[in-house]
């Protein structure tokens, strides 16, 4: 009996830990997964209980920014192949959901869509339907990120449909209403789209949540760029790098590359190597390859750079299939050599341009 107590109370404490972590209540989530772990360890072993608590602790490291300590610990969960086969239907639903989020932080979009699949078979097995909404939204936020807008429309809107029914989960509200805001500005629907920020914003500002204003701001930028607004792009990007959390956080380091990517094409190359140079260092420190990948690019493209490293940052991003974004950079490189007369080097990256967008509606077709 005292045993059976004993795997309830985890049980029961795991449990209400996760829903710690999906609120981002970091205190009281690092204070109870020392109390679980101490739990554990005077109980007889439990294979099921262990995989729970490993599987939150990778998910509690993501929630703290600690993305090289996530990674190591998901690489040794992964390695219990044995013990996730005869785990009963809902740990099974969390190794596979989470095994999406491990692939997503990697930048293995494919992977990270193929392992939420999986967990999707085993979705009806949930009662919670915050833990729905928590699938969806994350699965939308993954079809955002290979260009497929209509299915990241669908789940994004499944999840805002159950999260904007609980208060306490109104950073999620906002998080699914800037997908939505994103997806229709990639279907050029500005007014829609800026609807959906300014939902966004409002309810981010009513919170005083500087980390999620700071990414609307880089959102918002990012959008305006891709849609040919400059003006209205730097404007978002400066306001997000204001924020000092959000400056200082790797999202920062993705701000800091539009930015500077912005200046060199617009025309300020001195802040935009100033940006660069120190984008490029951070990314260098904090195991941000795709990044470091990226400043090299446009280093080497509108500055004093070493040509081949845009082929080798090319090659990078090809390997890690990051394809809409080989896809819009090599048409920036092709634009730029079009207005420096360079009409043979244009065509070529025109060429690379629409083999990398041939390659995501590849992508999509392995996804059907």
């Amino acid at each position: 009996m005292e045993a059976k107590a004993a795997y309830e109370k985890a049980a029961r404490l795991l449990n209400q830990w996760y829903t710690m972590i999906k609120r981002h209540e970091a205190l009281q989530a690092v204070s109870l997964r020392y109390e679980i772990q101490n739990l554990l360890s005077k109980m007889d072993k439990n294979r099921d209980l262990e995989l729970y608590f490993q599987l939150l602790d990778y998910r509690c490291k993501l929630m703290m920014e600690q993305f090289a300590e996530s990674a190591e610990l998901f690489r040794k969960i992964k390695r219990q192949k044995e013990t996730v086969k005869s785990a009963d239907d809902i740990i099974q639903y969390y190794f596979f959901f989470f095994s999406g989020m491990y692939e997503f932080y990697e930048k293995n979009y494919l992977e990270a869509i193929s392992c939420y699949k999986k967990a999707e078979t085993k979705l009806h097995k949930l009662t919670d339907e915050i833990e729905k909404a928590e699938f969806y939204y994350k699965i939308a936020t993954a079809y955002y990120q290979i260009d497929d807008h209509f299915r990241s429309l669908n789940y994004s809107e499944k999840a805002l449909s159950l999260f904007s029914k609980h208060k306490e989960y109104i950073d999620k509200t906002i998080g699914c209403e800037m997908i939505l805001g994103s997806v229709q500005f990639e279907l050029f629907r500005i007014k829609q789209a800026e609807e959906h920020y300014g939902r966004a914003l409002d309810q981010a500002v009513s919170l005083q949540n500087r980390r999620i204003i700071g990414l609307i701001y880089h959102n918002m930028g990012l959008n305006y760029a891709k849609c040919s607004m400059p003006l209205l792009a730097e404007e978002q990007f400066r306001k997000s790098l204001s924020i000092g959390v959000h400056e200082q956080s790797v999202f920062g380091i993705n701000t800091l590359f539009e930015l500077s990517h912005l200046m060199y094409k617009y025309g300020s190359p001195e802040e935009a190597r100033r940006l660069c140079k120190e984008g490029f260092t951070r990314s260098a420190e904090q195991g941000e390859d795709e990044y470091a990948a990226k400043f090299r690019l446009i280093f080497a493209l509108y500055d004093a750079g070493h040509p081949l490293d845009i082929e080798f940052s090319l090659e990078y991003m090809s390997d890690k299939r990051l394809w809409p974004h080989v896809a819009e950079l090599t048409k920036d490189i092709a634009d730029y050599y079009m207005k420096s007369g360079d009409h043979e080097k244009s065509a070529l990256y025109l060429e690379k341009s629409q083999h990398a967008k041939n390659q995501i509606y590849k992508m999509k077709e392995e996804l059907i």
